[in-house]
């Protein structure tokens, strides 16, 4: 394509790959300086990647609500107004309709997606990638797609300034802290809550403090001398900047784990019912994953409410010791 002044990326699934979208804009960013960068993605997805300052719009697709109904999405459509281009990662019927409501002249998608019926340019998905690495395929027609990978577009603030005063305040008396993200969406992919209560207390014994982010699911979860728990005090571009400003962070499979990725923090990963082989492990230039190698696993493209074989032995048998080793690792490479 030639005179490419504005572009869209359309993004609605989960907030991790709204995050693992981020490279990709990035990309577009620094190949096309002056031309107009919207992201359309869930409202939970907009109030995380608002911090930006290379996008210039981010619209909330309210799939669930006020742009469920054909003539929603029409006024979404109508929103983000003509594009030259529009960059589709997310697959859904749902996503096909607004697709096809938004009219670009240049629409480009996998090729095992619904959206390809509105598409002029179909790639095949690269499985084998990190879901980061995966969408640069996505630049075929548009750019160069194999001028770039995720690692030199590192690192990309989330947070605004606000988001840093408010984060600053929390922490700023802790000097040195690793912090802890405990929970998951999905309870499968949870590292159970006492291996993580001692692993919290044995950093603490390391001569560093302890910082909880997460909701308030895990509020109150972690406690003891060193640890402050601001899970659930805090929104996530927040915690993004609590994270930042960290030596580490340990996660399970989970949105914090994506936003030290892309903020280029040093993360240990805890993978159960998952595995980094899907494509959502970490990337950090330091960076380590914990995981058992059992014949069940992986049983779960993104974790389960239950354990299909009523063991989670791949969580419960990842042992406290393992991770700090992990996180030592991390925090004093060789």
């Amino acid at each position: 394509m030639t005179m490419v002044s504005s572009v869209a990326v359309m993004q609605t699934a989960f907030i991790g790959d709204v995050l693992l979208t981020l490279p990709l804009m990035k990309a577009l960013r620094t190949a096309l300086p002056d031309a107009s960068l919207s992201l359309i993605t869930t409202p939970a997805g907009a109030q995380v990647v608002a911090g930006v300052d290379f996008i210039d719009r981010v619209l909330a697709f309210d799939k669930r609500g006020e742009h469920r109904s054909t003539s929603g999405m029409r006024t979404l459509a109508q929103q983000l107004g003509p594009v030259d281009a529009l960059i589709v990662p997310h697959k859904s019927v749902r996503t096909l309709r607004l697709v096809r409501m938004i009219k670009a002249p240049f629409v480009v998608t996998y090729d095992d997606a619904w959206t390809k019926y509105a598409a002029t340019v179909k790639v095949p998905y690269p499985i084998d990638r990190h879901d980061a690495d995966r969408h640069f395929a996505l630049l075929q027609g548009l750019l160069p797609a194999t001028a770039w990978c995720k690692e030199q577009l590192m690192p990309i603030t989330l947070a605004d300034t606000e988001d840093d005063t408010i984060a600053r305040e929390y922490v700023r008396d802790l000097g040195t802290y690793v912090v802890l993200a405990p929970g998951s969406a999905w309870p499968t992919k949870q590292w159970p809550l006492d291996s993580m209560q001692e692993l919290a207390s044995t950093i603490v014994s390391d001569g560093r403090r302890v910082v909880v982010v997460g909701d308030a699911s895990v509020n109150g979860r972690l406690a003891g001398p060193g640890i402050t728990d601001l899970a659930g005090a805090l929104t996530m571009r927040q915690s993004a900047a609590v994270i930042a400003g960290s030596e580490a962070l340990v996660s399970n499979d989970s949105a914090p784990l994506h936003i030290a990725s892309v903020q280029n923090v040093p993360a240990v990963a805890i993978f159960g019912p998952t595995t980094p082989a899907f494509g959502f492990g970490p990337f950090s230039d330091r960076h380590a994953v914990v995981e058992l190698d059992l014949a069940c696993r992986p049983c779960s493209p993104h974790g389960t409410v239950a354990c299909p074989i009523g063991t989670h032995a791949c969580m419960k048998g990842i042992g406290v010791d393992a991770v700090m080793h992990a996180l030592r690792a991390v925090l004093q490479p060789s």
